[in-house]
């Protein structure tokens, strides 16, 4: 069975970032493809957020369930309430899908749909429509559905001092301090 880079890496670093970025280390620069990304995804291995500067950011499962506990929750504004009441009940579903139902307008829905990846409410729980060979469409559900697929998080007494070890050898002290705002 083949060994997906991604998840070695994730497992080592906690933290990677899709796109180029001057304080992190991104898919391309550490020999990822889009295959590993979702890969992982559909095997609940990988937690794909906007917690990093609202970019697209992959955690493995224990940098999630770390950040989620250091992180003070933000409270739902109203449009991104609306868009999570519509995958509260465990459903998942696309983007495209989304938008049309939640009678939001544009600006709101994206509005509310990055508040809820950047708060780690929301996460991509299975690959959907195939774009092109760099690209799809991700099927979304709640953080909580995601959790009860993915691996449980190690026992952990100091999960700031915990997070801060994993992430350290990639991301810079000012970066985590930003991080876990």
């Amino acid at each position: 069975m083949r060994i997906n880079p991604l998840q070695s890496y994730l497992e080592a670093n906690g933290i990677l970032l899709c796109n180029q970025s001057p304080d992190l280390p991104a898919l391309e620069d550490v020999g990822c493809t889009w295959q590993d990304v979702t890969e992982l995804i559909d095997q609940h291995k990988l937690f794909y957020s906007k917690a990093f500067r609202k970019r697209t950011t992959y955690l493995s499962p224990e940098a999630y369930h770390l950040l989620k506990a250091v992180k003070p929750r933000k409270p739902l504004t109203p449009p991104a309430e609306r868009i999570l009441s519509l995958l509260d009940n465990g459903s998942t579903a696309e983007t495209a899908f989304l938008k049309q139902v939640c009678g939001l307008s544009p600006r709101e829905y994206r509005d509310g749909f990055d508040f809820l990846l950047q708060n780690l409410y929301i996460t991509a729980t299975a690959n959907g429509a195939v774009l092109n060979e760099n690209w799809s469409a991700f099927q979304y559900g709640t953080a909580q559905a995601w959790e009860a697929l993915s691996p449980p998080p190690p026992p952990c007494d100091d999960p700031k001092a915990r997070l801060w070890g994993l992430l350290r050898p990639t991301m810079p002290e000012r970066c985590f301090r930003s991080l876990i705002r």
